[in-house]
């Protein structure tokens, strides 16, 4: 059991020590005041190595990551400084959980829109991680509509300067939005990239492909607006009479299938394909009728002869 006189020295070590924290209290808070952090130093190694040493918690470590990625950006633009880390801590996250998909949509944000002006290293390393998340993740839209509007437009319209790369990154970025308005189909805003998309490939003389991006976005488009955008676009590139006989053939499959299948969506009836008579086609004998056709393609090529 404690003495007095463990109590007397417990409490002449406690006035010492209060003492002398007083003593320096005032220099070292005027001291911090003066302080300011000024650059980031990476202490985890290299991503392959950050893997080994996730001892198999990979998603959860980089989600850990993650959070402090978005913390010590706000904590950054508070201090008005650069985030000089964070495609390091990006590339560490990507190696991690390839695919985590936030990273990937946030990353151009994150790493270009800062409080110093981006550099050539970062608007390269921004669209490698770009692509990465369309190579992980090769089935979601909003990943490749996110890289294909920094490729297009932001890094040409703002980073790049000689006009041969601008155009070869916009013929690119135009690419990725015809694959997002592929896989989107009505999603957000995945049909207006196609236009977009459309009208980059146009000016880069490929021709066919911006109308074989725009044809293919008007077959799954149920917004009225975005169809009447698409027909006067595609119309200027193929001509009002080619433009008319595209429309009565659409017309034709979406009465015929919506007469077949009218409680699924229109995407999920070009993907089912044309109506099959399974007992007139039998036998072979109606082979080359559009009723026996079992591809939209075949039924196409044989519409206006059978019509």
């Amino acid at each position: 059991m404690p003495s007095p006189r463990d109590y007397v020295r417990t409490a002449i070590v406690v006035g010492v020590s209060a003492l002398c924290i007083g003593s320096v209290q005032g220099r070292v808070a005027r001291e911090h005041a003066h302080v300011k952090e000024t650059s980031d130093v990476h202490l985890l190694p290299p991503p392959k190595e950050v893997v080994t040493l996730s001892l198999g918690y990979r998603a959860a470590l980089a989600d850990v990551l993650w959070a402090h990625v978005l913390v010590s950006q706000g904590l950054h633009t508070f201090e008005r400084r650069r985030f000089e880390n964070v495609a390091d801590l990006i590339d560490t996250i990507n190696e991690l959980d390839p695919e985590f998909r936030d990273p990937y949509l946030l990353s151009d944000s994150l790493i270009t829109l800062q409080i110093a002006e981006a550099d050539r290293a970062d608007i390269d390393r921004t669209r490698a991680i770009l692509e990465r998340g369309t190579r992980n993740r090769p089935l979601d839209p909003e990943v490749w509509r996110t890289a294909g509007q920094f490729i297009a437009f932001i890094a040409p319209g703002t980073y790049l300067t000689d006009p041969e790369e601008r155009a070869a990154w916009r013929a690119d970025g135009a690419r990725m939005l015809a694959r997002a308005a592929e896989l989107g189909g009505d999603a957000g805003n995945m049909g207006w990239s196609a236009v977009a998309g459309a009208g980059i490939l146009n000016r880069q003389g490929e021709r066919d492909a911006a109308i074989r991006l725009l044809q293919r976005t008007l077959a799954v488009t149920e917004d009225e607006e975005l169809r009447e955008r698409l027909q006067l676009q595609l119309a200027s590139l193929v001509g009002e009479a080619k433009l008319e006989a595209y429309r009565r053939r659409q017309t034709e499959m979406i009465e015929l299938t919506l007469r077949d299948l009218p409680f699924v969506s229109r995407s999920t009836l070009f993907v089912l394909g044309p109506p099959f008579d399974a007992a007139y086609c039998a036998g072979g004998a109606h082979a080359d009728d559009r009723r026996c056709a079992l591809t939209w393609k075949a039924w196409a090529a044989g519409s206006d002869e059978q019509r």
